[in-house]
């Protein structure tokens, strides 16, 4: 299983907005250890609109806006939980 990539923008506006807090929470997290891969990222094509969508972030390939740590974690869970009971993804095919 490969670990679903969260990435969280820590440019000026989103680090300010949460950004960094969103990072620490997740990898203080052990429970998701296995399950995540976090990458502190710097911008993500200006997609907080100069701070008014800030934080943003990335959870595999879904965008968060005005990112919480409670909708990135109910984002992981899930995207984990079909390939945590082997339950086909979206697209029909076993995990």
């Amino acid at each position: 299983m490969e670990p679903i990539k969260v990435r969280v923008c820590v440019g000026t506006n989103c680090c300010f907005a949460g950004g960094e807090s969103i990072i620490e929470a997740l990898e203080d997290d052990a429970d998701l250890a296995g399950f995540v891969k976090v990458e502190a990222i710097r911008c993500l094509d200006k997609t907080c609109a100069g701070g008014a969508e800030s934080p943003v972030v990335t959870v595999g390939e879904r965008l968060i806006k005005r990112a919480t740590l409670e909708v990135v974690m109910e984002e992981i869970e899930r995207q984990a939980l079909p390939l945590i009971l082997g339950a086909p993804d979206e697209e029909g095919r076993d995990a």
